[in-house]
C-alpha cells in the first residue's frame, strides 16, 4: 500500500471509531484488518530489503578488500591485478610487434599470381627417362 492510502485508511476507521450505529462497527473491524494486514506486509518487505542490504554491504566490503590487496609473489607465481593483467598484456603485445617487425623477407621472391599478357606461357615439363628415379629392389618382410 502506497503512503497515500494508508492515510486514507486511517481516515475512514477514525470516522467510523466515532459512529455509533452497527454498520459503522462492521466497517471500522474491517478497516482495521486491511491496516493490520498493510502494517504486516510493510514489516515483511522492510525485513527483506534490510537482508538484501546487509548481503549488498557484505559483498562491497570483500570488494573492497581485494581491490586493496597487493600483489604478492609467492615463488615463482605472482598474484596479479587486473592492471598488472592489462600492463602485461600491453608489453606482449608491443614486444610481439617489434620481434614482428625485425623479421625480414628470407628466401626467392614470389612472382605475382597473375601472369602477364605479353608473357608466353610456360611450356609444359616432359619427363626424361633419365631423372627417372631407379627401382628399388624388393624387400623380405618376416611374418
Amino acid at each position: 500500500m502506497t503512503p497515500e492510502a494508508l492515510t486514507l485508511l486511517h481516515n475512514l476507521i477514525k470516522q467510523d471509531a466515532c459512529a455509533e450505529d452497527e454498520m459503522s462497527k462492521q466497517r471500522l473491524q474491517r478497516h482495521i484488518q486491511k491496516f493490520a494486514n498493510a502494517a504486516q506486509t510493510s514489516f515483511a518487505e522492510r525485513a527483506l530489503q534490510r537482508d538484501q542490504i546487509l548481503f549488498l554491504k557484505k559483498i562491497n566490503n570483500e570488494a573492497k578488500v581485494r581491490r586493496s590487496t597487493k600483489p604478492l609473489v609467492l615463488g615463482k607465481a605472482k598474484i596479479m591485478s587486473y592492471e598488472d593483467l592489462e600492463e602485461a598484456r600491453a608489453k606482449r603485445a608491443a614486444k610481439d610487434a617489434a620481434k614482428a617487425k625485425g623479421k625480414g623477407k628470407r628466401g626467392q621472391k614470389h612472382k605475382s599470381p597473375a601472369p602477364e599478357a605479353d608473357a608466353p606461357e610456360p611450356k609444359a615439363k616432359v619427363a626424361r627417362m633419365s631423372e627417372a628415379p631407379e627401382p628399388k629392389a624388393p624387400v623380405a618382410r618376416m611374418i
